[in-house]
């Protein structure tokens, strides 16, 4: 797939795995480095893959780590760790986070899945 800028073609071939859109609502923790729970919020994927998320929230996640919640079709929760790589306005009063996930490979299979 080619791209109309040089900037979006080189981040397409920098992709590990393929993105899937999505519209998934998740709930999120700002964890400090100590553990020490700062903040929580709710957000809504745009995208997802095995690597990571596309987080649309309300306000800037100023904090490395995170943690994500979202709930599967029979009602079991489902929560991941990640570090959050940015956080800048979409331009629309929006913020998008890009959140790359932290933990073991089958634990992060099934929070992309759901």
């Amino acid at each position: 797939m080619q791209m109309k800028t040089k900037n979006r073609e080189i981040e397409m071939e920098q992709r590990k795995y393929p993105r899937v859109e999505s519209g998934n609502l998740i709930s999120y923790l700002l964890i400090r480095a100590n553990g020490e729970i700062t903040e929580q919020g709710m957000g809504r994927a745009l995208n997802i893959s095995q690597g990571g998320v596309l987080l649309e929230t309300t306000q800037l996640i100023i904090s490395e780590h995170i943690s994500l919640m979202s709930v599967d079709l029979d009602n079991n929760l489902i929560e991941i760790k990640g570090n959050v790589v940015y956080s800048k306005s979409n331009g629309s009063g929006m913020i998008v986070n890009g959140v790359r996930f932290q933990g073991k490979h089958g634990e992060i299979i099934q929070f992309a899945a759901k």
